[in-house]
């Protein structure tokens, strides 16, 4: 095993298409989210899949810091 294993291979990961699928499925669970009405079922879709999903975005952008440069 190589010293920088890992480095090689984030090197090779297709960002772009991991950010097409990412957006395509936000875009998704907008449209979803809004679309729900008060039932038992939508209850349970909010606590199983879109609230743990949210808070997992949330501890991604909590993690991935970016600083704005001024110009």
């Amino acid at each position: 095993m190589a010293k920088y294993d890992n480095i090689e291979k984030v090197k090779h990961l297709n960002f772009d298409h991991l950010d097409m699928l990412v957006s395509e499925r936000i875009g998704a669970l907008k449209v979803y989210a809004q679309s729900m009405t008060e039932s038992d079922l939508h209850d349970a879709i909010c606590r199983d899949l879109i609230l743990p999903c949210v808070y997992t975005l949330a501890q991604f952008l909590e993690s991935v810091k970016i600083e704005e440069k001024n110009t």
